[in-house]
């Protein structure tokens, strides 16, 4: 009978997988040692963004081989490792709310999209990649057009907050699936790659609750908060 390992070596053999990091023989899109050094980055002080008015759920700290992951997932066309960041927030997000007895209210996540030719750009949309290893993790359902970008923004990580604020003024609206967003009928977790001022959060959450929607906070891989 193989062994586990065996099972590996033959399945690495047959179809030379590789860390999306370091570049080492793995069947995940990151290696096991290099998702070691990912997990010595997750966030120890969650609490206080609990707090905030639109609450966050995040991860980890974007840092190190955590910052290194994030912008290789954005461009270096690798939307495994949003799919694989997703799937750790999943699990940090059932863990949450077994330990602290959290009774989150029935959800729908919807992600914080990018401007439809930034997306035709890149490739693919950074929040749905993460948002779709999330869903498969917890089991909710994905809306991956409950909201869309109307217009194009500027970068906003050199921005003042009132600067974001107003680059992002009308910028997003409630997406085509508007109408399963009211057949679903469930409050909203927005998805994000990082979380940094809450601007973009903001500016989504205030779209989708002029349209009648509640909105129950974000849920983010990494934040520049301490």
């Amino acid at each position: 009978m193989f062994s586990v390992f065996r099972w590996r070596s033959l399945l690495n053999l047959l179809f030379k997988s590789e860390c999306n990091l370091c570049r080492r023989d793995s069947l995940a899109p990151i290696c096991d040692r290099c998702q070691t050094k990912l997990d010595g980055l997750q966030h120890r002080n969650r609490e206080r963004l609990w707090r905030l008015s639109l609450p966050v759920w995040v991860w980890g700290q974007y840092r190190d081989e955590l910052k290194q992951a994030i912008t290789m997932m954005k461009y270096n066309n690798r939307p495994q490792i949003g799919d694989h960041l997703g799937e750790c927030l999943g699990r940090m997000w059932l863990q949450q709310a077994k330990a602290e007895r959290l009774k989150h209210p029935p959800i729908a996540v919807v992600p914080l999209p990018m401007h439809v030719k930034k997306r035709r750009d890149r490739g693919f949309d950074q929040a749905e990649a993460i948002a779709q290893g999330f869903c498969r993790v917890t089991g909710l359902p994905l809306v991956a057009q409950g909201l869309q970008r109307v217009r194009p923004t500027q970068a906003l990580f050199d921005l003042s907050p009132n600067e974001r604020q107003l680059e992002l003024d009308r910028a997003l609206q409630v997406g085509a699936a508007r109408a399963e967003l009211k057949r679903l009928d469930r409050t909203i977790l927005l998805v994000d790659d990082i979380f940094t001022t809450g601007a973009t959060a903001r500016a989504g959450a205030m779209a989708l609750r002029s349209a009648g929607f509640s909105v129950y906070g974000l849920a983010a891989i990494a934040t520049t908060a301490r």
